[in-house]
């Protein structure tokens, strides 16, 4: 869990994240990557105490282009494969017209 108001990523917490992406990692490279982000969480938390005036908005996904050099916005067109089946036969199980995946990506399906 992220620790009282120090909010730092505990070992257990670590452990499930690196779980589910699936990362391998030793003990050694699992406690390095932790304190590299919880040092990055410390810094997250000194940026929050910067004063910012009513008028400055969060920017929450980057700095957008201005206007002037934006590209306009292009109409989706949906182009069918030829050979949409010839892609499907190659995968290893696939069902109904659909590529079979495993739930869990890490996981190997029995075949």
């Amino acid at each position: 869990m992220l620790s009282g108001k120090d909010r730092m990523i505990d070992k257990d917490l670590f452990d499930e994240l690196a779980q589910t992406g699936a990362l391998k990692l030793d003990p050694e490279e699992s406690e390095t990557l932790r304190t590299e982000l919880n040092k990055e969480f410390a810094l997250i938390r000194q940026l929050e105490t910067v004063p910012l005036g009513e008028s400055i908005c969060p920017v929450v996904h980057g700095n957008p282009y201005p206007a002037h050099i934006r590209c306009e916005l292009r109409e989706d067109e949906w182009i069918p494969f030829a050979d949409a089946a010839g892609i499907i036969a190659q995968a290893p199980l696939s069902r109904d017209g659909f590529i079979v995946s495993p739930e869990i990506v890490h996981l190997k399906l029995d075949l």
